[in-house]
């Protein structure tokens, strides 16, 4: 067996502990997404068709109900054009693991498949193709409807972790109190803000972090609504300093920070800043930077910069099925990039020493993080 193959071994029976996605367990209803239509309707191909559709208004795809939706871009992307990108690419790889044809002219089958399956199953199914053992969603409470099912003390999947999102919480007129109350419902196992910049939290987020000993998550890098017509597709990215991070990390070293970055160009710089701070710990490849050939290059400098002391990808899954894409294509990046390291050693590894390795990037790490 080459050094190739024993890695991919290693690394496809490697659990992940999924670190950052926007999936819900099953007991969060309606809001818990999977079949077909949510996965053709995911903001990605929606992009993607209006682009590949130029004579398609932007209001004129979001007038067609969910069904419609999907039609037309299955129509677009996968009857009319090759499924190139990594998004329609991935919707493949979904209906191929369930044995249906990606090549199929139309919805029909897929449709009555996903029909015919009970949520409970389907979960079941999903994380096992998907080599999934655990996974953080992306909890708001101050979405009425999620933070109703909160405060009618719904309890999750314990294999779904609950992640306490602060983007609009944050501007709560008493954010301590607000902190508290959420804390103690959700039992969230970190803290977590979306932001382009990088600034200092109030200090609340921060003595939350301390008291409850809490990661404090920063996805960096998104510019909102640049095109405001394509809706939640429409957000863009820039490059950013992360000075600000070093500050953050310097002055609060009992504070640990979970932080990806948008740009390509930002990160090094994250690697650079996780080497001189303990406390900081890259995660993921995320949104723009989930492409295959970027994961291999971001998982190599990690690698030659940081050893095996990072995470190398979490989903950022919004669709349930997309995981078993997501990880199967994310896997085969992170395993070239392993062998490539291995490679360089002047003493071939042993087979215990891949699998350790593997299983502490795909779970162990985000698993003592976690506390999971």
């Amino acid at each position: 067996m080459t050094l190739a193959e024993r890695v991919a071994r290693a690394v496809d029976a490697a659990p992940v502990i999924d670190l950052h996605t926007h999936l819900f367990a099953p007991q969060f209803g309606a809001m818990n997404l999977w079949g077909v239509d949510e996965l053709l309707t995911y903001h990605y191909l929606v992009a993607e068709t209006l682009r590949a559709e130029p004579k398609l208004a932007p209001e004129a795809f979001f007038a067609r109900d969910k069904a419609a939706q999907a039609d037309l871009v299955w129509d677009a992307l996968f009857v009319r054009r090759s499924p190139l990108s990594e998004a329609a690419a991935g919707v493949a790889t979904v209906l191929a693991a369930f044995g249906l044809d990606p090549a199929a002219r139309d919805l029909r089958e897929a449709r009555a498949f996903f029909a015919a399956r009970r949520v409970e199953q389907h979960v079941e199914d999903v994380l096992r193709l998907a080599g999934v053992s655990a996974l953080a969603m992306t909890n708001d409470p101050t979405d009425p409807e999620e933070r109703a099912l909160w405060e009618a003390g719904l309890a999750p999947d314990p294999r779904f972790h609950a992640a306490l999102r602060l983007d609009r919480l944050i501007a709560a007129q008493d954010l301590k109190a607000e902190l508290t109350r959420w804390i103690a419902r959700m039992r969230p196992r970190y803290l977590a803000i979306s932001v382009n910049e990088v600034s200092a939290p109030p200090r609340a987020v921060l003595d939350a972090c301390r008291e409850h000993d809490l990661p404090f998550a920063m996805m960096i890098g998104v510019r909102r609504a640049v095109n405001p017509r394509l809706g939640v597709a429409g957000d863009g990215v820039s490059a950013v300093d992360l000075t600000p991070l070093e500050r953050l990390a310097a002055e609060n070293p009992d504070v640990r920070f979970l932080v990806t970055t948008l740009a390509r160009e930002n990160t090094h710089t994250l690697c650079v800043v996780a080497r001189k701070f303990a406390n900081v710990l890259p995660f993921g490849c995320w949104w723009f930077m989930n492409n295959p050939s970027l994961i291999e290059e971001t998982t190599m400098m990690r690698l030659e910069m940081l050893g095996p002391t990072f995470v190398p990808q979490h989903s950022d899954a919004r669709v349930l099925d997309q995981l078993i894409y997501k990880w199967r294509h994310s896997r085969r990046s992170i395993a070239s990039a392993l062998t490539r390291r291995y490679g360089a050693m002047p003493v071939p590894p042993t087979d215990a020493q891949i699998e350790r390795d593997a299983r502490a990037l795909l779970g162990g790490i985000a698993g003592e993080w976690l506390k999971a």
